[in-house]
C-alpha cells in the first residue's frame, strides 16, 4: 500500500464513500505563514496506531536542521495488502489554540513524490490527550461546503470525486484556520497514535 492509498483509505474511513475517493485537500499556501513556524518537540520519536481501518502502523518523526519533521510512514505487509511506506516533509505551526502540521509528501515506495501530495500541503490539525497524538485531516465535505459558500478560498474539481484544493491567501487562511469555522474543517480523526517506547 503505497501513501497515497494509505491516505485515500483513511480518507474514505472519515468520509465514508468508495475506494475512488480523491487525494486529501490540499492547500496552495501552508497554514501560519503569518506566524513563526516552530517545530513540536512533542512530536518526535516514534508512533503507532489505526488510520482508516484495520492495519496498525507506524509514524516516525525525525527532527530535521530546518526545523521540520521529516516523518516515515510504514504500514507493514499483512494477508490482504504487500505494505508500503511514504516519506513527508512536517512542519508544525500554532494558531491560537489550535496546532497544524503542514504537510507535503516527498518519497513514496522508492521513488520521489509526484503530483498534487507533492506539488501543494495537506493541513492537518493535531492534538494531543493524556496518552496520545490525534490527527485530523480536512474533512472533504466541510470544504466543499466551505468554499461554495464563499467563507473558504478553493477549487473543487467537477465529479462526485473532484479533488479539492485550497487557495486562500496567507493572512486569510490564517485567520479562518484560527476560527471556530476552521476548526470545524477537521471533523473526526485520521489517526489515533501512541507514543513508542
Amino acid at each position: 500500500m503505497n501513501s497515497l492509498n494509505f491516505l485515500r483509505i483513511a480518507c474514505v474511513a472519515l468520509v465514508g464513500i468508495g475506494l475512488s475517493a480523491c487525494p486529501p485537500v490540499t492547500s496552495k499556501t501552508p497554514v501560519g505563514t503569518t506566524v513563526k513556524a516552530l517545530r513540536d518537540p512533542a512530536l518526535t520519536g516514534m508512533w503507532r496506531g489505526r488510520a482508516g481501518g484495520d492495519v496498525v502502523s507506524t509514524f516516525t518523526f525525525l527532527p530535521q536542521d530546518d526545523g521540520t519533521f521529516t516523518v516515515v510512514l510504514v504500514t507493514p505487509p499483512s494477508g490482504k495488502d504487500k505494505g508500503g511506506y511514504g516519506v513527508f516533509s512536517v512542519q508544525t505551526v500554532a494558531l491560537g489554540r489550535y496546532h497544524f502540521m503542514n504537510t507535503r509528501e516527498t518519497f513514496e515506495d522508492n521513488k520521489p513524490a509526484t503530483g498534487t501530495m507533492a506539488d501543494n500541503t495537506i493541513p492537518m490539525l493535531y492534538r494531543f490527550t493524556d496518552d496520545a497524538l490525534v490527527l485530523y485531516l480536512v474533512d472533504e465535505t466541510a470544504a466543499k461546503n466551505a468554499i461554495k459558500a464563499g467563507k473558504l478560498q478553493g477549487t473543487v474539481e467537477s465529479g462526485e470525486f473532484g479533488d479539492v484544493t485550497i487557495t486562500a491567501a496567507p493572512g486569510e487562511l490564517d485567520a479562518f484556520m484560527a476560527s471556530p469555522a476552521g476548526r470545524a474543517l477537521f471533523t473526526r480523526p485520521l489517526a489515533i497514535l501512541r507514543k513508542m517506547k
